[in-house]
């Protein structure tokens, strides 16, 4: 499937601000296209794999182990990038991802919850929390 357009521009704008206010490190790296981008929340860095081949965009990426390193939860010392994963945790930083993107989007539009999949290249395992934030977001102004 050819990647939906979308300008993404805000949202790079959006994780870039986030980056900077908390201070975190990005290290780019070139790995196995297998391997994921992961973060060392300790060490306040994240590491993305730019041969990591996955149909998911790469800010989307980037914007979910930013939760990682930013929540530090003393259990967990490294993250690795999985769409599928159950946890809360993934889940979590799942929404945060999706929040950051949906705070980027122009107050007269909301896209339709399914543009936004294919904007952001998420697979259909996520539809429930990309439909989540959509609603939350689309009702934010809605006065009865």
């Amino acid at each position: 499937m050819d990647r939906y357009e979308y300008d993404l521009s805000l949202y790079s704008e959006k994780i870039d601000d986030v980056i900077s206010k908390y201070n975190i490190k990005i290290r780019h790296v070139t790995a196995e296209a297998t391997d994921p981008s992961f973060s060392f929340p300790k060490r306040n860095t994240i590491i993305m794999n730019d041969a990591y081949k996955s149909n998911i965009s790469p800010l989307f990426i980037m914007a979910h182990e930013i939760f990682h390193t930013i929540g530090k939860n003393a259990n967990q010392q490294i993250y690795a990038f999985s769409p599928l994963a159950k946890l809360d945790e993934e889940k979590n930083a799942h929404l945060f991802a999706l929040n950051l993107f949906f705070d980027t989007i122009e107050d007269n539009y909301i896209p339709n919850y399914i543009e936004v999949m294919y904007a952001l290249g998420l697979p259909l395992s996520m539809e429930h929390l990309v439909r989540q934030v959509w609603i939350e977001h689309s009702s934010r102004d809605f006065v009865i």
